[in-house]
């Protein structure tokens, strides 16, 4: 019997629920307990620890399984002690998945306990498969490119701030701080090269994905970092959140959207780069060109470009053949 433990995660603290589903033809309903708030440091990591193996020893259970919501980094310093420290499986959920379950449940309460054990009602239902675990190099590219979007957006606020802004002691204040983030955006720039030049594995993968007519270094480096490392081009669709989300409904059909219930980073990169293809990748391009002569038109054809794209990356690092587009990428990613 599987244990499910479920963790609602905060910036100082957390609390846990533990679920064991009833067996199956048997008569023996579903446990559920909760345990307090817990430190999240270290030492509260091993608390829980504890209290979770006692509970599975004593409900005979021959495997546990732990599902955090992903919480833009909170949920981190466990996951990696957890991995480091105990055999445990692990899922990190994305917070969207859990929050559509508890409305399909009707949940009217959230609290930091009722979280807990929605989290832990959801493994427990749903199974998810275990969150591949990154090397450390591929961690520490994402690292280095989510500092560089950090720095890329806080630029991009201060040249707005400067336009606004009439007071010439001010301005000066702000055209030297605009620069300090061009310096440190240059200098992220180059450790990211390096970072591709100390491992030689990366770089051949980076230098495959900008064989693709319209993928550069920092896409490439982008991808390579928050692609979740299935070679399965759907599973790369909806992880990036680009999967398309249908509203029909007796006579009613509403307009087709993108369903973003994934990684924005993936889809925020690969924009630009996709409006670069459709004029100079000649398998985008036809693609557009056949959407656009079935009336199909501005962002349906942007998004379903992005698609192709996707499935393009996958098809090239998973045959590890630069793009040719001769090929059916397609076909390749399958």
């Amino acid at each position: 019997m599987k244990m499910y433990l479920g963790i609602d995660m905060a910036k100082h603290d957390f609390v846990s629920a533990v679920e064991f589903p009833a067996r199956p033809g048997g008569e023996d309903q579903s446990l559920k307990l909760v345990h307090p708030k817990i430190k999240n440091t270290h030492r509260g990591f091993n608390q829980l620890k504890q209290w979770v193996s006692k509970l599975a020893s004593q409900h005979k259970a021959d495997s546990i399984h732990i599902g955090v919501e992903s919480t833009g980094g909170y949920e981190t310093p466990l996951v990696e002690w957890f991995r480091k420290h105990s055999d445990f499986l692990i899922t990190v959920l994305n917070p969207i998945q859990v929050k559509r379950f508890g409305q399909s449940q009707l949940l009217r309460t959230k609290t930091d306990k009722v979280d807990a054990k929605l989290i832990a009602h959801y493994m427990a239902i749903h199974k998810p498969d275990p969150t591949p675990v990154p090397s450390h190099q591929v961690k520490e590219l994402q690292a280095l490119t989510r500092h560089l979007e950090h720095l890329t957006r806080k630029r991009a606020n201060e040249l707005t701030y400067l336009e606004s802004m009439r007071d010439s002691k001010v301005k000066t204040s702000v055209g030297q701080t605009i620069k300090s983030y061009d310096r440190q955006i240059e200098k992220v720039e180059q450790l990211i090269k390096d970072h591709f030049d100390n491992h030689p594995n990366l770089k051949l993968k980076k230098e495959l994905l900008m064989s693709i007519p319209g993928i550069g270094e920092i896409t490439s480096a982008i991808l390579l970092s928050e692609m979740n490392g299935s070679l399965d081009p759907k599973q790369q669709v909806a992880h990036a959140g680009i999967a398309p989300r249908e509203r029909q409904s007796g006579l009613l059909k509403g307009k087709a959207r993108i369903c973003k219930t994934g990684n924005k980073r993936i889809r925020t990169a690969l924009y630009m780069p996709t409006l670069a293809a459709i004029r100079y990748n000649p398998v985008i391009t036809t693609f557009y060109e056949k959407l656009i002569s079935k009336d199909k038109h501005g962002k349906v054809v942007v998004c379903a470009c992005m698609r192709k794209m996707i499935h393009i990356v996958v098809g090239v690092l998973k045959n590890q053949t630069p793009f040719n587009p001769n090929l059916e990428h397609l076909s390749l990613a399958s």
